[in-house]
């Protein structure tokens, strides 16, 4: 799950890249750093476990992906996610994306800046189920590297 969560940030971003953002198809690396994982049940240290492991994820984006934009990301959740935000002016970006499924919601929130070919974003996730409120916050820095 925290990999999931750590994500999410990622996935809002690549599936954004056709709504105004100028970033390039291609062979996109990521590196994702927790920063803070608040988790009811969870064992002692788990998240500085966590923090200590930077998450690399490299993904495709194709010029297909990138002419979707958002709208990817919403078809693949089925109706269940819709953004509730989403801005993007002057090389920087600020969008919320919420979820609902069948045990419980999501809400993402990422902020942050790019270039066509480079990004440095800021997000958070809160999902909330019958076991609690699960809280990430995640820092992803990413360059494109290439073509696919």
């Amino acid at each position: 799950m925290n990999r999931l969560l750590a994500a999410c940030p990622v996935l809002l971003l690549i599936a954004a890249a056709g709504s105004g953002l100028p970033i390039l198809p291609g062979k996109w690396q990521t590196i994702v750093t927790l920063t803070d994982l608040k988790m009811p049940g969870a064992p002692p240290g788990l998240g500085a476990a966590i923090r200590a492991r930077p998450t690399k994820i490299t993904a495709c984006l194709t010029p297909a992906q990138a002419a979707n934009g958002p709208r990817a990301v919403l078809q693949g959740s089925k109706g269940k996610c819709r953004y509730t935000r989403f801005d993007v002016a002057g090389g920087r970006f600020n969008a919320v994306m919420q979820c609902a499924f069948g045990s419980g919601t999501m809400t993402t929130t990422s902020t942050g800046s790019y270039t066509a070919t480079t990004m440095d974003v800021v997000g958070s996730a809160t999902m909330k189920t019958p076991s609690g409120i699960t809280t990430t916050k995640s820092r992803l820095v990413g360059r494109r590297i290439g073509p696919c």
